[in-house]
């Protein structure tokens, strides 16, 4: 890097810029994971003569909030608040969806993972829906990006509403969706989700010079009664494949999986089919 330079000057506070932006891009090539990525280091860099006001102004505009800056004079206490509420809000913007507020792939794929070594160690149900917005893309060829993004955004309301405060709702792809349910049984969950699309059948979306939307979605179902071991994907793969034929189907409806523990691999046992089904299903 250069000097430090003094940054009164507005081509002065572009050289600092620009050298914030470079840095930025290689950082970003020789990780190979984009801004996201977290950080092994940091990188301090004096700026004399730039102002606490004309640093916001500059990260405002160019997307550096993951550049953090602390005055050298002064005391140093509500900087250091400053800074720890920037971290936190970094650390809600890395788990959340900008779009909607809920939480994001990532998060979710954790969460699944998580709830699903629960389920088996407490020997309880956990079920997954997917949820998909019917004929999207249709909305965005049609009003444009902007009206669906205000679709997407009073869905993800309509489903943050109707978890209870300890499920888990996702935003996991462009108009996709899932939500977690733990402690709920395909029965339980099938009246939850049934609500949720009912909900989102009785949206009247407004998007502004005289456009009010109705929209629908399908939903795909899947459950395990916490009595086998799972991986992430056998319990997302049947909720999935649900989903499909939910859509198959006509759209506008739930499509349950089933049970996911009666349809793993047969394993030497001496319990045969029928009661085995009894145990997971109590039928």
């Amino acid at each position: 890097m250069p000097d430090s330079i003094d940054l009164d000057a507005d081509d002065n506070r572009e050289a600092i810029l620009a050298e914030i932006l470079a840095l930025r891009q290689a950082l970003a090539a020789r990780m190979g994971a984009g801004p996201d990525c977290a950080p092994d280091m940091v990188i301090l860099r004096p700026c004399p003569g730039l102002t606490l006001d004309a640093w916001d102004k500059l990260a405002r505009d160019h997307e550096l909030r993951d550049w953090l800056a602390m005055p050298m004079r002064g005391h140093p206490l509500p900087y250091l608040r400053r800074i720890q509420k920037t971290i936190l809000e970094l650390a809600h913007l890395s788990e959340h969806d900008h779009l909607t507020g809920l939480s994001n792939r990532a998060s979710f794929e954790r969460t699944l993972a998580g709830e699903l070594e629960r389920a088996c160690r407490n020997g309880t149900s956990l079920s997954l829906a997917i949820l998909d917005l019917d004929d999207f893309k249709a909305i965005n060829d049609t009003h444009g990006h902007l009206c669906g993004d205000v679709v997407l955004r009073r869905v993800a309301e309509v489903l943050s509403e109707a978890k209870r405060t300890y499920d888990f709702a996702a935003r996991i792809g462009g108009e996709e969706f899932a939500m977690l349910l733990p402690g709920l049984g395909l029965t339980r969950s099938e009246i939850v989700l049934r609500r949720a699309l009912a909900a989102v059948e009785a949206l009247r979306v407004d998007c502004g010079g005289g456009i009010t939307l109705r929209v629908t979605a399908s939903a795909g179902l899947a459950c395990t009664k916490g009595k086998v071991p799972l991986r992430r994907d056998d319990l997302f793969l049947p909720a999935d494949q649900a989903l499909y034929e939910a859509k198959a189907q006509g759209k506008n409806r739930l499509v349950k999986a089933p049970l996911v523990d009666l349809t793993r691999p047969a394993e030497k046992t001496l319990v045969g089919a029928d009661e085995k089904k009894y145990l997971f299903t109590g039928s």
